[in-house]
């Protein structure tokens, strides 16, 4: 098989001749071009020659002109629809772009988005969420606009040549954990966004990645993915294992971000030959439950790339 084919078997359920892997990390390159950012992932993806190309995408919503906080509910109305002309989607574009020309078509790309209520937080700051929480006519404005750009961006990309899209939600997790948010809060402001974006990307593979922990997979019933991703080894969140009861759609996940950089090489097989034995070889990309630190080690990326070539 080559990667795509893998890839899209793993999607579709079908025999593979071994889990196709992948990793990625944050490249810090908000203030780079598209250019500059290709060539990151390029550098990244022919080190280790991943099965599937997870495209990171560090590029910010902007934040209106003026704001800092959102304390006044004025503060939501300059958040307008945007064209991709901006530099955040162009650049972001021009990127997909020439990593499919880059990498030719025997691999897919999966591009990285994130929700609109985690858009706005993700650059005006996460301790803000109360305020546009608080001012609901407002907010639901904003999320609208925001929301209207992305399912323009989402068809950009698979124009540009992204196979899937790695779709990023904080909304399944419970209030009292970091990021959390209420079941209302869930239900006004986040569920109904996400249902969008999800349905512009219809005809690319969605890989829904429920991001965090203390989560509540009820919250995602009647989303539409084709890929579910968790980060599984964190404390607290469902196992590969039930995960597969959850759902009978391909799996992502088996690895522990957090641990990766510090563990030896026996433990990193041990968690590899765990996660097939909890998930099976089928159905199952085998990856970190969500982004690796900057600073994991060579050494053991190399062995993880090997030593599932072998599956």
């Amino acid at each position: 098989m080559n990667k795509r084919e893998r890839f899209l078997a793993a999607v579709n359920g079908q025999s593979v001749d071994r889990p196709p892997v992948t990793a990625w990390v944050h490249f810090l390159s908000d203030h780079l071009d598209g250019e500059r950012v290709a060539r990151l992932h390029l550098d990244f993806i022919r080190a280790y020659d991943w099965d599937v190309v997870k495209v990171m995408n560090d590029y910010r919503y902007p934040v209106p002109p003026g704001v800092r906080t959102l304390d006044a509910p004025e503060s939501l109305l300059g958040y307008q629809p945007l064209g991709l002309d901006e530099p955040c989607f162009a650049e972001q574009l021009h990127c997909l772009a020439r990593l499919r020309a880059e990498l030719g078509p025997d691999i897919a790309l999966l591009e990285t988005g994130f929700d609109p209520f985690q858009q706005i937080m993700r650059n005006v700051g996460f301790d803000q969420a109360t305020n546009l929480i608080g001012h609901e006519r407002e907010a639901h404005q904003a999320l609208a606009a925001i929301t209207d750009t992305l399912c323009r961006y989402v068809r950009a990309a698979k124009a540009q040549g992204a196979d899937g899209f790695f779709f990023s939600i904080n909304g399944a997790i419970r209030d009292g954990f970091p990021r959390g948010a209420t079941d209302a809060v869930h239900a006004q402001m986040q569920r109904p966004y996400d249902l969008e974006i999800l349905r512009a990307a219809e005809g690319m593979v969605r890989v829904l990645h429920v991001h965090g922990t203390g989560l509540d997979l009820s919250r995602i019933d009647g989303y539409p993915y084709e890929v579910l991703s968790v980060s599984d080894r964190l404390p607290g969140n469902p196992s590969l294992r039930e995960l597969r009861a959850f759902t009978d759609r391909c799996l992502m996940g088996g690895l522990d971000e957090t641990r990766l950089q510090e563990r030896s090489l026996p433990l990193v097989a041990a968690e590899v030959d765990d996660a097939i034995a909890q998930a099976g070889r089928e159905r199952l990309i085998l990856s970190p439950g969500c982004t690796i630190p900057s600073f994991s080690p060579q050494r053991s990326l190399s062995f993880l790339r090997e030593y599932t070539r072998a599956l």
